[in-house]
């Protein structure tokens, strides 16, 4: 049976709260939407996640996703645990001690890491953070999950870092980055989507030189989409 759209629940968790206050109001933030049923699929990732440089948020890649597999005939429940400006480490200790009390999901999407590596992480720090994610992930899923994550696009060819360079970002750095990316999903039996293999014009940059655009973000929905579609059973 086909559930219409409007009962998806999309969460948006913002930085502007500290870690407490936000850890109490958990029980009533999740409460909103009632009971739902259908195909779970859990978003983990930062402000692109959010669908933040479209217009409206809505048109974000994790909403292009969420449409595309409902046009499908899937039944979907979509929660976005996008945090705007994370890093894996916030993502690892916010957004995950929320996925602990959410339903199993039958799929999950994660695009992390161009905050790490803007910010000037160690390779060492992410990829133990990636570790901790991948473990929470598998404390969440059954043996039916799918789990999708991106590498991290070819930041260096970004509009801002083009007219300001900075010394964190840089292609050696990036690489190592998705190589600590390919390395975790590898162990955690995650698929891999090669971003960095993709033009940066693909993402058609929205004016903050940073984020996709709606042609960007329809873009990023397209190519999850491509992997995810062959791995669920749909109908069921």
């Amino acid at each position: 049976m086909r559930m219409s759209k409007d009962t998806s629940r999309a969460h948006f968790l913002f930085r502007s709260f500290s870690n407490a206050a936000f850890l109490l109001s958990v029980p009533l933030f999740l409460g909103c939407g009632g009971e739902t049923s259908g195909n779970d699929y859990l978003a983990l990732g930062a402000s692109d996640a959010t669908g933040i440089g479209a217009e409206p948020l809505s048109e974000g890649y994790v909403f292009e996703i969420e449409r595309g597999l409902t046009d499908l005939g899937e039944d979907v429940v979509l929660e976005n645990l996008g945090i705007p400006g994370a890093t894996a480490d916030e993502i690892e200790d916010v957004a995950l001690q929320l996925a602990n009390i959410l339903d199993t999901p039958e799929l999950v999407t994660l695009w992390v890491g161009s905050n790490d590596v803007v910010r000037g992480r160690t390779v060492e720090e992410f990829e133990g953070d990636l570790q901790g994610i991948f473990s929470k992930i598998n404390d969440i899923k059954s043996n039916a999950t799918v789990v999708f994550v991106a590498t991290v696009p070819d930041l260096t060819a970004l509009p801002r870092f083009v007219d300001e360079p900075k010394a964190e970002v840089t292609t050696a750095r990036i690489q190592a980055f998705n190589a600590a990316i390919v390395r975790q999903a590898q162990s955690a039996g995650a698929t891999v989507l090669d971003f960095y293999a993709e033009p940066i014009e693909s993402f058609q940059i929205s004016d903050d030189g940073f984020h996709p655009n709606n042609a960007g973000h329809k873009r990023i929905g397209e190519v999850f989409l491509a992997a995810i579609k062959p791995t669920l059973p749909l109908g069921d």
